[in-house]
């Protein structure tokens, strides 16, 4: 009866007959009872209490808006009943679990059993989900010394995704592209099952794609440098591989992931503490293009982290091709390419310096079939100026025979992107190309394009 008796020694009955507690002495009351027990009794949030007895039942609230509520109305609202748990047998009805605990403990009465939680329904299969991404657009440029004024689909598909087990996914993408005529036809783009698993050792989130899959590094920039509907990226735009391709792929994460502040710090892409790798088999033609040899070309990425908890967006890449360009007389194709990236509330970097010979179409050769050694580098930013504006930059260098280094291409983009939300970004762009030692003039275009993504 001691815990009674702290409650009894500091209340007041009211004109209406509820009681009250004073707020300060009552927390005395709680604390020095509390100590007494030495068990903590009930989680209190708030130290308003009332008691109401009415028609044999007793209401307890203790939050002064729910309380004057009663008053007014009679109407308790949402509340908690307790049939014969007073200390006469009456109903007690409360307002929530705070006040029953409070009520029980001044009461000095047998503790609240609540009832168990119902179990989490296990999730049925197969689930499909269906999305989309367009890229509209407008462009207004030159190429070749000819003007072009132009409305266009840049990309329109549809995302059909599903789960088929816990460990069993798959993605089946159908793209649509414009033809050098003008006419638009569908494509497939991507086509794979997916099957993870928890942990494998070291390796968190480990899977496989099987199908037409991901390429390495185009899939781990994009998170990235996630302005695709700009045009495509470096290595893609200058010919040197495809972002998909009919094979295999394998990857996963570097030890565990990163706390979920480190994942808002950085991103929630490739969350592995110490990095993230993948390693694919392909055809080598890509997704545009049918396989006109044997070779299966190999292609890998490595990225580290080396400071995950001072700068867990900060990552150290290696991108590797070993393969034969897609004909019949199989050139060299080879790719060794290094890459610093940093993602931040504030930034998003990527820099790279790549060397090789040939491309994935074997079409960067001499006259004699050779593949040319090749090399370049690209640089992006894109700074965050806040929620709803972005600014980007990005330039592009390629030599595509160093056996001539000063016939380069050059690209030099600038723009500024609105984001609506949701995956919905409205993007205005300058897209500059020059061809230092060459005698073809520069082209240049104006672009307005609009994302929907979901």
């Amino acid at each position: 009866m001691q815990r009674a008796k702290f409650f009894a020694a500091f209340r007041r009955k009211s004109l209406d007959g509820s009681t009250v507690r004073r707020p300060r002495e009552s927390a005395i009351a709680v604390v020095a009872a509390l100590l007494l027990v030495g068990v903590a009794a009930a989680q209190v949030t708030s130290l308003y209490y009332r008691e109401v007895t009415r028609d044999g039942r007793i209401y307890v609230f203790n939050t002064p808006e729910r309380y004057r509520i009663f008053i007014t109305t009679g109407e308790a609202g949402t509340a908690i009943t307790l049939i014969g748990q007073g200390p006469n047998g009456e109903t007690v009805v409360a307002e929530n679990e705070t006040a029953v605990d409070l009520f029980l403990f001044k009461h000095d009465l047998p503790a609240y059993d609540r009832p168990s939680p119902k179990p989490l329904a296990s999730p049925t299969f197969p689930q499909v989900r269906v999305g989309t991404a367009m890229f509209l657009s407008y462009q207004d440029g030159k190429t070749s010394g000819a003007e072009y004024s132009k409305f266009t689909v840049k990309r329109g598909y549809l995302d059909v995704t599903g789960t088929l087990t816990p460990s069993l996914s798959f993605r089946l993408t159908p793209d649509v592209t414009q033809d050098s005529t003008g006419d638009f036809k569908v494509r497939l783009k991507y086509a794979y099952a997916y099957v993870t698993a928890g942990r494998l050792g070291f390796v968190s989130r480990p899977f496989v794609e099987f199908g037409m899959v991901h390429t390495p590094w185009i899939d781990f920039e994009e998170k990235i440098n996630n302005y695709r509907m700009q045009d495509s990226l470096f290595l893609e735009r200058v010919g040197t591989m495809s972002s998909a391709d009919l094979g295999v792929l394998v990857g996963g994460q570097l030890g565990d992931e990163l706390s979920a502040e480190a994942q808002k710090r950085a991103s929630r892409n490739n969350p592995g503490r110490w990095g993230s790798f993948a390693i694919g088999v392909y055809n080598g033609g890509g997704y545009t293009a049918t396989e006109n040899n044997t070779n299966k070309a190999i292609e890998g990425r490595l990225s580290i982290r080396p400071l995950p908890d001072m700068a867990p967006g900060l990552q150290i890449s290696y991108f590797g091709v070993s393969g034969k360009g897609n004909l019949a007389t199989q050139p060299d194709w080879t790719v060794s390419m290094a890459s610093l990236t940093l993602e931040s509330p504030y930034a998003n970097l990527v820099g790279s310096y790549i060397t090789g010979t040939g491309n994935a179409a074997g079409t960067a050769v001499n006259t004699a079939g050779t593949a040319l050694d090749r090399k370049g580098w690209s640089g992006f930013v894109e700074g965050k100026l806040s929620a709803n504006w972005s600014l980007i930059a990005r330039h592009d260098e390629l030599t595509p025979d160093t056996s001539t280094p000063e016939a380069k291409t050059k690209r030099t983009i600038g723009g500024v992107c609105y984001h609506l939300g949701r995956g919905y970004d409205l993007l205005l762009d300058y897209d500059q190309v020059s061809y230092d030692g060459t005698s073809k003039p520069r082209d240049t275009r104006t672009q307005v394009t609009f994302q929907l993504k979901f």
